[in-house]
């Protein structure tokens, strides 16, 4: 300990620090004005201008009093930045230094393609306020919570919530419980939005929206609404309810209310086994008529294994997926069940990664071999690999990370860039009829982006414009993984047009027979904390209404598109969402 005056009262064994105070403890540094120590008591009491550093934790706040022997203490008018990656270790003061991983920053990610609207960010650092804060080697209690994931005040959002608490889950993944009592979302400290969720695992992504729109023509007849009830909600279980009603269908029928047919719903079944095994299952009846059950409903059970960071384990059993294959547009797969080991970018050398699938299933789909039935069930085994490589050819200078510049309108600085990418594959299906289907793909193109995205007009354009190449021959007997398309070019835009607008497309075009498909239209409001998606696609009419929170992995509203009752076909390979 250093201080400007030191006293010590041998008669009531306290011990008094005043002036500059600074105190280590046990890897935990403390500074403040004031400090007094209880000797026999072993609590000691820091006030003014009090600050708590421990890791990659900085907590301040006007009074502490905490309790060296039972690890236990409150800080009044808390406030400060918490690495919620490492709560659970940084704020147990009495922690062993060997216990303490070495500190980092957290990253910034991968760069993504200049076409993807919906940028997201991991933010492990938060500032938060809070009238109180009490905590111990586990778990911090705060009253009147106050969180922001922007480093700017007045903060665009804040999570504020009446009562909150915090604990470790244990594990290898260092994962944090939180739990809240009258929570909210408060949005440029105007517009507040009601946190539907009582406990969530910090960095775990979570739907807080409890009323959500969605577009889905084909199964739901367009325009629906969705209630999202999560009926069973901890660290391991999740089971989630969500009944519909799709309210085109009901103008349609003359506002016939009464119509099964008007009404839907679904079941979603999440459970963690471990850190690297959990299961994920789902039900979905597009009808409350049952005698429609067998031609209309989904169901599906994925169990998911995480060898490591980039190879997962997968065995899926499914009754009628829909799946987009390309300018055959929505097939059906009457059922299947199997499984795969995938790995996805797999680095090799500077710039160069690996993705492979390798699987089998057997499956029942339509078919149009004239030696087959209409639906036939066949054993089928695939094998995939590619190689994908980039090139970086310009990079541009990011504008300074402040509120006016870099981090005007997106989470992270944009800079500016021009790649050219290349990639070579093959795949090769057999199936137990006899039928082959093999494949050889080459691609090649450039994306890249311009601007900062920090002025108010026409500062952003993202670009991506690539051509790929597919030889292959015999054909599936399948059609839902059928190869038709063989030179195809991938155009994709987007562009600021004022402000935190942005709009863009992006598209597949045949080149043999000049047919378009799969044509997103996308319209994004981005802020630097939050943003706002709304995406359509022309060939699977769907569409969504997306919500996002930069930093806290939380999104809103249905999306149709990562339902895991759909996958999408490129070169005979089913990628399931």
């Amino acid at each position: 300990m250093t201080a400007d005056r030191q006293e010590f009262d041998l008669l009531r064994r306290l011990f008094n620090a005043i002036g500059n105070v600074f105190l280590r403890f046990k890897e935990a540094e403390l500074t403040a004005d004031r400090i007094q120590t209880d000797i026999d008591a072993q609590i000691l009491v820091a006030e003014g201008n009090v600050t708590i550093t421990r890791g990659d934790q900085v907590l301040q706040g006007d009074r502490l009093e905490y309790n060296l022997r039972l690890d236990q203490g409150s800080l009044t008018n808390a406030r400060g930045v918490v690495n919620t990656a490492r709560v659970d270790r940084d704020l147990n003061l009495i922690l062993s230094p060997d216990a303490l991983p070495p500190s980092t920053l957290p990253g910034l990610g991968q760069q993504q393609t200049a076409t993807e609207a919906a940028a997201t960010e991991t933010f492990d650092r938060l500032r938060f306020e809070a009238d109180r804060l009490e905590f111990d080697g586990r778990r911090w209690f705060a009253t009147n919570l106050r969180i922001t994931n922007d480093p700017f005040n007045p903060p665009e959002l804040e999570a504020r919530a009446q009562q909150a608490i915090a604990e470790p889950l244990g594990g290898a993944d260092d994962e944090t419980l939180l739990k809240v009592r009258r929570g909210r979302v408060v949005f440029d400290q105007r517009v507040a939005l009601p946190i539907v969720l009582r406990q969530f695992v910090v960095g775990r992504p979570y739907e807080i929206l409890p009323f959500e729109f969605g577009y889905d023509e084909r199964d739901r007849g367009g325009l629906f609404l969705l209630y999202r009830y999560r009926a069973i909600n901890t660290p391991k279980t999740q089971v989630t309810f969500l009944p519909s009603i799709y309210l085109e269908r009901i103008i349609s029928n003359n506002f016939n209310f009464f119509d099964a047919n008007s009404y839907g719903g679904a079941i979603e079944v999440g459970h963690r086994f471990t850190s690297q095994t959990r299961l994920r299952s789902y039900g979905f009846l597009n009808t409350l008529d049952p005698s429609d059950w067998p031609r209309t409903s989904r169901a599906g059970i994925d169990l998911f294994h995480n060898l490591d960071a980039r190879n997962l384990l997968t065995l899926s059993a499914i009754y009628r997926q829909r799946v987009f294959n390309r300018s055959l547009g929505e097939q059906e797969i009457s059922s299947s069940f199997g499984g795969t080991l995938s790995g996805t970018a797999l680095p090799l050398t500077q710039g160069l990664v690996l993705n492979y699938l390798v699987g089998g299933q057997y499956v029942t789909a339509a078919s149009d071999d004239p030696s087959l039935p209409p639906k036939p069930s066949l054993g089928r085994l695939q094998a995939a690999a590619s190689l994908n490589w980039a090139m970086p050819l310009w990079r541009g200078t990011p504008l300074p990370p402040t509120q006016t510049q870099g981090l005007r309108y997106s989470p992270r600085p944009v800079q500016p860039f021009l790649e050219f990418y290349t990639q070579l594959g093959g795949a090769a299906n057999y199936y137990t009829n006899g039928s082959t289907q093999p494949a050889l793909v080459a691609g090649a193109g450039f994306r890249g982006q311009v601007g900062h995205f920090s002025r108010n007009w026409l500062d952003y354009t993202g670009f991506d414009l690539g051509f790929t190449q597919t030889l292959s021959e015999p054909s599936s007997p399948f059609i839902f993984d059928r190869i038709t398309d063989f030179s195809v070019l991938n155009v994709g835009l987007l562009q600021q047009i004022y402000g935190p607008l942005r709009v863009g497309t992006q598209m597949k075009i045949n080149v043999d027979t000049g047919r378009i498909f799969d044509t997103d239209i996308i319209v994004e409001y981005s802020r630097r904390t939050y943003g706002v998606i709304f995406r359509y696609n022309l060939d699977n009419r769907l569409g969504a209404i997306l919500f996002r929170i930069n930093g806290f992995n939380w999104r809103g509203n249905a999306d149709p598109f990562s339902s895991p009752g759909r996958g999408t076909v490129t070169d005979g390979v089913i990628r399931s969402n």
